[in-house]
């Protein structure tokens, strides 16, 4: 409990700082990584199914781009997504792959 007139000093930290936004915890992320692995699995599984083609269209470019950019800002920020940007290079690429056999030999 605490006298009249003293403030009592709390030693946790509010989950937001000044601006309303919460601070970062740890390392930093590498946003663009984890995207290219997203659209790379999605750009495999659009060459693989028809149907799932029909819906997304081509996103293995867009994987292959995003990967090369996440593999930079991974150089950047000492690591940080180096094996999601690769994995999704990697499957945009057989998503690229994939996708032309399957429209070349329709």
């Amino acid at each position: 409990m605490s006298t009249p007139g003293s403030t009592s000093t709390s030693t946790s930290a509010s989950p937001l700082d000044e601006q309303g936004t919460a601070p970062p915890a740890g390392r930093p992320l590498n946003g663009l990584a984890t995207l290219a692995l997203a659209y790379g699995v999605i750009a495999v599984a659009a060459g693989l199914l028809p149907a799932v083609r029909e819906v997304t269209g081509s996103l293995a470019v867009p994987a292959i781009a995003l990967a090369a950019t996440g593999l930079a800002n991974a150089r950047r920020l000492g690591g940080t997504g180096t094996k999601q940007a690769a994995i999704g290079l990697a499957t945009g690429i057989a998503g690229l792959a994939l996708s032309l056999a399957a429209h070349l030999s329709a």
